[in-house]
């Protein structure tokens, strides 16, 4: 090791103590001060799913109504400050999603953001390593309805008792969303089945609205009830909600539909895998309607207990509903296939994406559906890019945040500096709001 390479590491650990110290500190009292002094209407969305759709959902209903400003899947402190910051005099609506990584995080953003209106979505365990139960996330999760302004709307998801039970921890007026026959705004009629998208109606006291989206999976149910309820109680025109939500498009590699050029349509939903939703993404596809169908999972997260017993279940479900279970990664052996399934090509293993890509690659049927879904780290989304354009980038964990859509450079080979490199790039011409040059790959 050099000199300067040695004096580099404590340099380093300086320079990010005083970003995340006092830089940080200055900047969330601007953006709170900058909030303050907007005449615009603050909404935010939190909750252990769905956070993303909701938002999305939301934003595009919202638009037909005023100028907004929406923050959509960068849902941490940083983020929330640039919003914040950016906000202008003429903007409406202000749009954020909160997540948080571990406790403590939720209070100073919800303080910084002050909601006029907010949105609990569900609970569930999510980065279990730091909350280790369902009632350590709705502690967290609640510190938003704490930062709502008296005279605003809490939207909580009636049929979740832990979210509903946040309408102690705030003075403004509470609202209802869900399937429950107490929920102020009712969804019903639930019914979807690919290729045929999400349809719903929602009850409420001023009448009835009868949906069409462009979701898959019966699931999608909570997110659109939850946006038109909060649209709703913003006073957007009933008819306006039902014309826009025909529009809105799934969030991009969150069961959002891919269709290949003369081989397999495949159902993107590689951004995570929290073990309690894995039965939504399951049912999803065993209720479509596909002569052929197939599941490649990867890194299920989110879980107590044993890793094994979770992967053993999850192949189990999985393979009630399709024809083939592909595993990828190192889990196989905990799937415990019998040596039927595996005799009968039901179950198979990869090492890696880049070898189940060329098993689906050889096998791949025109008339086939093919569900990618696993945690992030694996990238899947690849598997379905291959179909389209000539993917080199096979590195199994690259360590890049987000998605390959984004990163845009899955056609050269994977170097780790040259991508972070462009990432930094990118992320400096989105801060300044310049235009995008990154490839937009389409989903549909």
């Amino acid at each position: 090791m050099s000199q300067s390479d040695s004096k580099s590491g404590p340099i380093r650990r300086l320079v990010l103590a005083f970003r995340t110290g006092p830089q940080r500190r200055l900047r969330m009292r601007l953006a709170s001060a900058r909030r303050m002094k907007r005449g615009a209407r603050f909404i935010a969305v939190t909750g252990s799913s769905g956070k993303s759709t909701t938002t999305t959902i939301l934003g595009h209903l919202l638009e037909g109504s005023g100028k907004v400003r929406a923050q959509v899947l960068h849902n941490t402190v940083n983020p929330l400050i640039q919003t914040l910051l950016r906000v202008r005099r003429d903007d409406d609506f202000v749009l954020a999603e909160l997540g948080v990584g571990g406790k403590g995080d939720m209070a100073p953003m919800a303080n910084m953001f002050r909601p006029d209106l907010a949105i609990v979505t569900m609970i569930a365990v999510e980065h279990f390593s730091a909350f280790r139960s369902h009632e350590a996330v709705a502690e967290e999760k609640g510190a938003l309805l704490e930062a709502l302004l008296p005279d605003g709307v809490a939207v909580l998801n009636a049929d979740d008792p832990l979210a509903l039970a946040m309408a102690q921890r705030t003075r403004a007026r509470v609202v209802t969303f869900g399937k429950d026959t107490k929920a102020q705004y009712r969804a019903e009629n639930i019914t979807s089945g690919y290729p045929r998208t999400l349809s719903l109606d929602i009850v409420w006291a001023g009448g009835r609205l009868c949906l069409t989206t462009r979701f898959l999976g019966d699931h999608f149910w909570m997110p659109v009830t939850a946006a038109v309820a909060a649209a709703l109680e913003l006073g957007v025109a009933p008819d306006l909600i039902q014309a826009r939500l025909r529009d809105v498009e799934p969030v991009r590699n969150r069961c959002a539909p891919y269709r290949s050029a003369g081989g397999p349509s495949f159902i993107l939903d590689a951004a995570k895998a929290p073990y309690g939703t894995l039965d939504l993404a399951f049912d999803m596809i065993g209720k479509a309607d596909a002569p052929y169908k197939r599941i490649v999972l990867g890194t299920i997260s989110d879980y107590a207990g044993s890793a094994s017993h979770k992967y053993r279940t999850a192949y189990k479900t999985a393979r009630e509903v399709v024809d083939q279970v592909i595993f990828v990664g190192g889990s196989a052996t905990s799937a415990r296939a019998t040596a039927e399934d595996i005799a009968a090509g039901r179950f198979v293993w990869f090492a890696s994406p880049k070898e189940a890509f060329d098993h689906i690659r050889a096998s791949a049927r025109e008339d086939e559906l093919i569900l990618l879904k696993g945690s992030s780290n694996l990238h899947l989304e690849r598997i379905a890019l291959g179909f389209r354009y000539p993917v080199r980038c096979w590195e199994t964990t690259c360590g890049m945040g987000g998605d390959c859509f984004s990163c845009g450079a899955f056609e050269n080979a994977f170097d780790r500096k040259t991508l972070k490199r462009a990432a930094r790039r990118r992320r400096l011409k989105f801060w300044r709001r310049k235009t995008d040059t990154q490839k937009r790959v389409p989903l549909i």
